[in-house]
């Protein structure tokens, strides 16, 4: 925690939130919106997983005088999340953006060049599974579980978030994937933007406005020869249009996806090791 603490005031963080969330009070005392965010942070990096578990942070007597931000109650933090209105959220990202440029100017210059001359920004999602019928902004995913789903695009290369949403269990991320992309080019610090920046993200973002983004000939890297073989079968310009069988078997397939059977037959390596296991043939009696 006093590493924390250390990085927080080295890289200004809470002056530069707050300099682009803006003022959430009309008097100045008590907590600001960037101590409200660090707070939490540091609190998550103590191994707390719930609001409650900034009282029990604050019940550490010792460990107050250690943390970035002391004596931030649960009560206080829901207080002050409220006040943030929609675009002053917004402006987080504009604030981490100017952290992550603060960060990579105290670099050594052969470090921070070499960080600069190729950028990779992934675009993930993850399931968090929640509790409680009352919640807002969570619904049940595909496996049954009430969950809220994190969109997140990051700096790979430095583990640095640069844009995130909220999603519902239901939602889909590809619906939101150019914007959020868009949004992260923004945040990423102006020294990167001059190198090859690259997009790597899984075959599930078949979105045409991802490949198209004109960012210094952006790549697509993906995991597993079945992944570039659905990315190359989906995000392809410049191809002809799929036979009617390819559509019926598009058409087939669940939640829309392509069939093992398509994927295969567009990228042979894709193929699964062993023969083919035949089709079930229905027993007519």
């Amino acid at each position: 925690m006093v590493a924390v603490t250390e990085l927080v005031e080295r890289l200004d963080v809470i002056g530069r939130l707050n300099a682009a969330i803006g003022p959430i009070k009309q008097r100045r005392r008590g907590h600001t919106a960037a101590e409200l965010l660090v707070g939490i942070a540091a609190a998550q990096l103590a191994g707390e997983d719930f609001l409650v578990g900034l009282d029990r942070q604050r019940a550490d007597t010792a460990g107050q005088q250690l943390c970035p931000v002391p004596d931030l109650a649960a009560t206080t933090a829901v207080g002050l999340a409220r006040r943030l209105s929609a675009g002053q959220w917004a402006a987080v990202e504009t604030g981490l953006g100017d952290v992550a440029a603060a960060a990579l100017e105290l670099l050594p210059a052969e470090r921070a060049a070499a960080l600069c001359e190729q950028v990779t920004i992934d675009l993930d999602t993850t399931d968090v599974e929640v509790y409680g019928r009352r919640k807002r902004g969570v619904a049940f995913n595909h496996q049954g579980q009430r969950v809220g789903r994190p969109h997140v695009a990051c700096w790979a290369d430095t583990a640095t978030v640069l844009a995130a949403d909220l999603l519902t269990g239901n939602e889909d991320p590809r619906r939101d994937a150019p914007a959020l992309l868009n949004r992260a080019l923004a945040a990423l610090p102006t020294a990167a933007r001059t190198g090859q920046i690259r997009l790597r993200a899984d075959a599930g973002y078949f979105a045409g406005q991802l490949a198209r983004r004109p960012v210094r000939r952006p790549r697509v890297r993906h995991r597993g020869a079945a992944d570039r073989a659905a990315a190359a079968a989906a995000g392809r310009h410049r191809r002809d249009r799929l036979d009617r069988r390819d559509r019926h078997a598009r058409r087939a397939g669940r939640g829309g996806r392509l069939l093992p059977q398509l994927v295969a037959r567009r990228n042979p390596a894709a193929d699964p090791p062993g023969p083919p296991r035949p089709r079930p043939r229905p027993d007519l009696g």
